[in-house]
């Protein structure tokens, strides 16, 4: 009884198996095998940039600090008390040129001025009367001559009388004694005549000396007023009133506001690709020479721009360029460039515009007249001296190149690019020869918005 159950029990559940298993088999059979698709290449889309003609305006940036041209000491030149400081001289001030900061007392200097105006009438004096003198030496010599004539005379009619017996001998010789005595003193006057060109000529120049210490005098007392030589905002004051101060005191410092200097320190590579992309081929040691550095400027079209970053906006000044240091910075590798602002502080505006004051860090750019018809690129697409193109099937195609110079988040390509060529802007990974791609044109917003970001980033990366 029970192996009729069992069998019963395979018979109901074996038979639908195998069943449904043998329409499977069947159903499989029937069916058409799949179709088969060949593999097929994929592409990778990139961005990609069409080369052509483009302005390019060489440019080196470098960063320093404000400072002026001329810095001025007031320095004491009489010793004496201090009896006036003006009231706004304090540091940080700007006055005009002309104001008189500080007076020393002037009393003695005047009295002194006095004195040697006393000596020079004296020593005029002394001159016109040895002149006076000498008139009137050679009118008494006239006379004295014109009596020795006389009595010269005498003495000859005397001898002519005594050769007679008219006249005694003694008589002759009182008449000659005379005519002695009248010589000595006609000699004696040619003799002081003869003194007084030597006696005025020494007097003329006492009157010079003391001319020339009427001039120091009324110097010293002019000197006891100090005033500044040009507009000028005050750095340091080291005086008071009442003070006294010694000759060669400093009293205060004052720096020049009409222009400010900047010496921006930019990279000796980035300086040398800069002259390589401006300088003409014709360019010789001697144009500097002849016309001097800052006419060489000008003529090469080189301009200078000062900048100052700040979070709520950028300020600029145009600048001009003045010259570069005597030497690279051993430490930095750095080459000094000067500029000049002109009236650094002409249309100040509170928090808006700034006036260029010394010690203020800011940038200096310096650029040269554009230039057409170069082929520029991303930096960023240059890989070691090589550039990936697409070509006309949409292939990658890898080519050297040679860059004549990379400018911030540019390059200049010198040769193995052409114009109309299609230049691969996207990062590959791997980079494969041949390979297909799906290219699709960057856009000139695109490219902006990209070089004004890596511009960013590089100033960010040189102030930090």
């Amino acid at each position: 009884m029970s192996i009729r159950k069992g069998l019963a029990r395979l018979l109901a559940f074996g038979v639908p198996v195998v069943a449904a298993a043998a329409l499977l088999v069947f159903g499989l059979n029937l069916r058409e095998p799949p179709k088969q698709t060949p593999p097929s290449e994929r592409s990778t889309a990139v961005r990609a940039l069409t080369v052509k003609p483009t302005e390019f305006k060489p440019r080196a940036i470098g960063y320093g600090a404000v400072q002026p041209p001329r810095t001025w000491n007031a320095v004491a030149q009489v010793a004496g008390r201090v009896e006036y400081v003006e009231p706004r001289l304090r540091s940080g001030a700007i006055m005009d040129a002309g104001t008189e900061i500080i007076r020393i007392s002037p009393q003695d200097y005047t009295l002194a001025v006095q004195e040697a105006e006393a000596n020079l009438r004296s020593a005029e004096a002394k001159l016109v009367e040895l002149k006076a003198e000498e008139d009137n030496a050679r009118r008494s010599l006239a006379i004295e001559q014109r009596s020795l004539g006389i009595k010269q005379r005498d003495l000859e009619r005397k001898k002519e009388l005594a050769q007679r017996g008219t006249v005694s001998s003694l008589s002759v010789e009182d008449t000659e004694r005379a005519v002695l005595q009248q010589q000595a003193s006609v000699l004696n006057l040619e003799n002081s005549i003869r003194l007084f060109p030597t006696r005025i000529d020494a007097q003329r120049r006492q009157v010079d000396v003391n001319k020339t210490k009427l001039e120091t005098a009324r110097l010293n007392l002019a000197r006891t007023r100090i005033s500044l030589p040009f507009d000028a905002r005050i750095a340091t004051v080291d005086v008071e009133r009442t003070q006294f101060v010694g000759v060669g005191a400093e009293l205060a410092e004052a720096d020049d506001i009409d222009t400010a200097e900047v010496e921006a320190e930019i990279p000796q590579d980035r300086f040398h690709t800069f002259l390589k992309l401006t300088l003409p081929k014709d360019f010789t040691v001697e144009r500097i020479r002849s016309g001097g550095i800052k006419e060489v400027f000008k003529r090469m079209g080189w301009s200078a721009t000062v900048r100052l970053r700040s979070n709520a906006r950028d300020v600029t000044w145009p600048a001009q360029l003045l010259r570069t240091s005597e030497t690279v910075d051993p430490k930095t590798r750095t080459v000094g460039v000067i500029v000049s602002v002109d009236k650094p502080y002409e249309g100040i505006k509170p928090i808006v515009r700034p006036p260029l004051v010394k010690g203020m860090f800011v940038e200096v750019e310096i650029s040269g007249p554009p230039t057409t018809g170069r082929i520029v690129i991303p930096r960023s697409a240059v890989h070691e001296g090589r550039v990936y193109t697409i070509d006309k099937d949409n292939r990658l195609r890898i080519k050297p190149v040679k860059v004549l110079a990379e400018q911030g988040s540019e390059a200049v390509i010198e040769s193995g690019l052409e114009m109309g060529e299609r230049v691969v802007l996207s990062d590959l990974s791997p980079a494969i020869d041949g390979m297909l791609l799906n290219p699709f044109a960057e856009t000139p917003e695109a490219q902006g918005a990209a070089a004004a970001a890596a511009k960013r980033k590089v100033a960010g990366e040189v102030q930090q």
